[in-house]
């Protein structure tokens, strides 16, 4: 080819190598995710893209002539870590670092970098090429799951209640918190029963400064009480921006909130097998330390676990309480019938020796007519208390048939007083009836009789010997019946309680029982459809009042045992 051809071809392969320049460039500024620029031999930035500049925050003017250390954290700096990863890169044509990486603004982020040496085609090193990605958000990920595999190890470790709940406050401020608190739903409102805080010697002030919720509280809109009461979840980025996070909190004076110095906060509800329990507050103090509904995710997969945790420490709880009161029962059980068993075998000698020969005739017969009686009232006694331990198991098993027939409420009472006339007699108590003309339904006459003989008998043991009201009356579809004394009373706290099983008011030590009678007339009463109520104050007698409805529907709930849940009511001091 003539030399002038040559000349003529040059300009239009270099028109063709600027495209092809043009279009690597376009391509490199099109990987925005990446952070993609040559570097010197010596280490310092040559050129910039724009996924370069949207990572680091430098603009091309600002990062010509950087060196690459610039890009890493003073403590990797320290150990001369760029250096040795260019060294690597010469040696090796290849270098990869994942760790911490700065930005123009000193911000730190967790990123990789691949250092690759570039040469010509003698071998001789022109410079090397780096490429970079912000991870951050895939540590993230690492972390939260690291952090959820570790809190379901840490959780699952131990069955106590107490010590559950502060391990998932002391979890959260581990992972994701400067501060935590559990609040459980109580008898009384919301109770913060757990609280940790990254610096273990403000644990006791955060403390002080939360107050318990009220159940009376208005219900608000926002704040722990709404996201028990809705199973919602909540998320604040920033206090200042919502005076409502103050009661959400739980604190009652601005002053307060100031001292505890919340910048941002989520409220997420306790649950288990659907059931909302409580809440748990993460509170962030650090400055520039924000909640987003990334973390908002990750607190919710945290409770989530946590409140299978808790569930499980109840039911544990209430399974060693169960245990507890079986052995109590099986105590009390077997004293009061070796009772009657002791005595009627003391009969029983007596009358075998009145039977040896050598009796007087006639006053013999008159002993054992006598012992005999005796006997057969320590039998009753003791077929009452089987019967007792039948029922007991019987409507533990949910077996309760009623075989309904018009009854007469007044005289059924009246009956109830005449058999017991013997232990009245004997106590000195007086009782009064009062009831204006028959009140008939459709009941179970049998099991009515228990739950007047339980109602009454209760009043007898606790009346003090004093005098006892029976109050019978209807209104055409209720009737009501009021068993009044003037003994010990019962506490306000501790009223509902009585209705379940082995629970008695231990305020006179000389009283016995197995604390099923009440049980049992719950269990009877709601059966028929109706209810049963107590009032009373300490000192001044209690009023039993059972409504059932006189044509036999159901109003309440029949056959449900209503358990408790020992965690959110203190133990029983009746």
């Amino acid at each position: 080819m003539p030399a002038g051809g040559e000349r003529k071809d040059e300009p239009q392969s270099k028109v063709a190598l600027s495209e092809d320049e043009e279009r690597f460039r376009l391509l490199i500024d099109s990987l925005q995710d990446y952070s993609v620029f040559p570097l010197s031999v010596d280490g310092r930035v040559s050129n910039w893209n724009l996924g370069a500049e949207r990572l680091k925050g430098f603009t091309t003017e600002e990062a010509l002539g950087l060196h690459i250390s610039r890009f890493f954290p003073e403590e990797e700096n320290a150990e001369r870590v760029s250096e040795r990863i260019l060294k690597r890169a010469e040696a090796d044509g290849r270098a990869e670092y994942e760790g911490w990486l700065v930005r123009k603004d000193k911000s730190q982020f967790w990123g990789t970098v691949v250092v690759s040496a570039m040469r010509d085609q003698t071998g001789h090193l022109r410079g090397f090429s780096n490429v970079a990605r912000d991870l951050t958000e895939r540590k993230k990920v690492e972390k939260a799951q690291a952090f959820l595999a570790e809190a379901g190890e840490v959780l699952t470790g131990s069955l106590e209640y107490e010590r559950t709940l502060q391990k998932i406050a002391q979890l959260a401020v581990q992972g994701m918190a400067d501060w935590c608190t559990v609040a459980i739903q109580g008898a009384h409102g919301l109770a913060v029963l757990s609280v940790a805080h990254a610096d273990p010697a403000q644990e006791p002030k955060t403390r002080e400064l939360i107050r318990v919720l009220p159940s009376q509280e208005p219900k608000l809109t926002r704040g722990l009480g709404h996201v028990v009461r809705t199973g919602q979840s909540e998320l604040c980025p920033d206090t200042l921006e919502a005076a409502w996070v103050r009661t959400a909190l739980g604190v009652d004076t601005p002053e307060r909130l100031m001292a505890l110095g919340a910048r941002s906060y989520m409220c997420v509800p306790l649950k288990a097998r659907g059931d909302t329990f409580g809440a748990i507050t993460f509170v962030s103090v650090t400055p520039g330390r924000s909640y987003g509904p990334g973390d908002l995710v990750l607190a919710e997969e945290l409770v989530r676990r946590a409140g299978l945790a808790v569930d499980n420490s109840r039911l544990f709880r209430k399974a060693q309480e169960a245990l507890k009161a079986r052995d109590e029962f099986l105590s009390m059980a077997s004293h009061d019938l070796r009772s009657p068993l002791t005595s009627l075998r003391l009969q029983l000698q007596a009358v075998r020796r009145s039977l040896q020969p050598g009796g007087d005739g006639p006053r013999v017969t008159e002993k054992l007519v006598s012992r005999v009686e005796s006997m057969e009232r320590q039998t009753d006694r003791m077929l009452h208390m089987m019967d007792a331990l039948l029922d007991i198991s019987q409507m533990s098993a949910g077996r309760l048939e009623l075989k309904r027939q018009k009854v007469d409420l007044v005289e059924l009472v009246r009956g109830a007083v005449a058999t017991l006339e013997e232990e009245l007699c004997q106590s000195g108590v007086q009782v009064r009836i009062h009831a204006e003309g028959p009140v008939e339904g459709s009941w179970d006459h049998l099991r009515l009789e228990q739950v007047v003989d339980n109602l009454l008998s209760n009043a007898v043991k606790y009346g003090k010997g004093r005098p006892v009201d029976m109050t019978v009356s209807t209104d055409g579809t209720l009737a009501t019946l009021v068993v009044r004394d003037q003994g010990v009373g019962v506490a306000p706290e501790d009223q509902e309680r009585l209705f379940d099983r082995f629970e008695r008011v231990r305020l006179d030590r000389s009283v016995t029982g197995y604390g099923v009678g009440l049980w049992i007339v719950r269990r009877v009463v709601e059966a028929h459809g109706g209810s049963v109520s107590v009032e009373s104050r300490l000192g001044d007698g209690a009023s039993f009042i059972v409504q059932l409805p006189v044509r036999g529907q159901t109003q309440g709930q029949p056959e449900r045992e209503r358990e408790t849940d020992p965690e959110v009511r203190p133990p029983a001091v009746h």
